[in-house]
């Protein structure tokens, strides 16, 4: 594995070489790997407390690896993943950095590999606790876990008067290291702090009992925003260390988050409509005068939200023009109008700022900004910029295949 994980940046192609492959790309998603850094401090200081970001759903669309491997950089120490699958990436991609994961295991393989992977595993059964004793004692290792509490969300954990009973046994075992404690809240004010209250009192009783619970956290992004009494041990953000709030709201709360995502696209095709003619399908749209159109090559495939059919905003330049009528699978059209902007030339789909921001372009597609994020395509390439130069990438394999055959 590797120790130093700007390792990881040094092996990736240079910025000259970055900049010869954005030439291909009809769309790509840019990361501002700094606005990163700006908010993993921004809830250091606001928190006071243990940063372990959520990086599951791909980093919430920005790419795991690159993403985790800039936070290492940054004096993280721990991430939560919410698949197996998550935490072996950045394990192939050499990042010695911790890593919980919440995906159940079914198979011995799979216990396996998260003893020889150095996976902290949770738990909240005790078979399952057992077997991953018996796997590391098989293996020559110990294993780590995390104890998940259900303390009211009613989803997964053991029940919270339960768990203290439930950590005694798993701490008898003898090839097992409890490494952590958590549960996740309901978002509900009322059941909130029921449910903080709860977790502390699971540490109490096994302190009570001479036991250590490890790690203790409760506290996602909603929380680190609005309950400071959930921050216990660590707290443990995810879209928010991405630069995006929860909800509109919470841009006046006082924490000043910056959005690292930019999504740029090429114009494919550029045409003159004349007025009453119709655009997309159902004949959405009908020009009310002669226009100006482009054909951009991404759709809600790709992950730009069918609800913006019709009332979608692009930025180009300095102006902010509309989406013609329908958002279809692969494509969307644009008003082009009283610009020079011609094939090839790129326009911004998703801003960092304005009306078509990853705020913004999820109220008017009326649906949640982790919903925007999550949906976005693994196929398209993404690009890390870093004091203002390209110093990542992470590309589909056929672009791979491209330029590496």
């Amino acid at each position: 594995m590797v120790k130093n994980m700007s390792a990881y940046f040094s092996n990736q192609p240079d910025a000259s070489e970055i900049v010869d492959r954005i030439k291909g790309y009809p769309s790509w998603l840019e990361i501002d790997l700094d606005m990163v850094g700006h908010n993993i401090e921004q809830v250091r200081s606001w928190t006071g407390v243990e940063v372990i970001p959520c990086v599951k759903s791909n980093a919430y669309g920005h790419g795991i690896v690159p993403i985790v491997a800039y936070m290492t950089k940054k004096g993280i120490k721990n991430v939560l993943v919410a698949k197996l699958g998550e935490a072996l990436q950045l394990r192939d991609a050499g990042l010695d950095v911790g890593i919980v994961s919440i995906d159940p295991l079914f198979s011995v393989e799979q216990y396996e590999t998260v003893v020889e992977q150095g996976i902290t595993q949770a738990i909240y059964r005790f078979e399952s606790a057992e077997r991953l004793s018996s796997v590391a004692e098989k293996l020559g290792k110990k294993a780590e876990a995390w104890v998940k509490v259900d303390t009211g969300l009613r989803r997964v954990g053991v029940k919270w008067d339960e768990a203290a009973n439930l950590i005694r046994r798993v701490t008898e075992l003898p090839n097992l290291e409890l490494t952590g404690t958590f549960s996740t809240l309901s978002e509900s004010d009322e059941l909130d702090k029921a449910q903080v209250e709860r977790l502390l009192s699971v540490r109490s009783e096994c302190r009570d009992k001479g036991l250590e619970v490890g790690t203790m956290s409760i506290a996602s992004s909603n929380a680190v925003i609005h309950k400071p009494y959930s921050y216990l041990d660590a707290v443990r953000p995810g879209l928010m260390l991405m630069g995006v709030y929860p909800e509109p709201e919470d841009v006046n709360r006082g924490i000043d988050l910056k959005q690292s995502i930019m999504w740029k696209a090429r114009v494919e095709q550029v045409k003159i409509v004349e007025e009453g003619e119709s655009l997309t399908y159902s004949r959405r749209f009908i020009a009310p005068r002669r226009m100006k159109v482009g054909t951009v090559h991404i759709g809600y495939y790709d992950g730009y939200p069918r609800g913006l059919t019709k009332k979608g905003k692009i930025r180009i330049g300095d102006d902010i023009k509309d989406v013609l009528g329908t958002v279809s699978v692969n494509h969307f059209l644009v008003d082009l109008t009283d610009t020079d902007i011609d094939v090839g030339d790129t326009v911004e789909a998703i801003s960092r700022q304005g009306p078509n921001d990853v705020m913004g372009a999820s109220m008017e597609a009326g649906i949640m900004t982790y919903s925007l994020v999550n949906a976005l395509h693994m196929l398209t390439p993404r690009v890390y910029i870093e004091k203002g130069k390209p110093v990542a990438l992470s590309e589909p394999i056929l672009f791979e295949k491209q330029f590496n055959s």
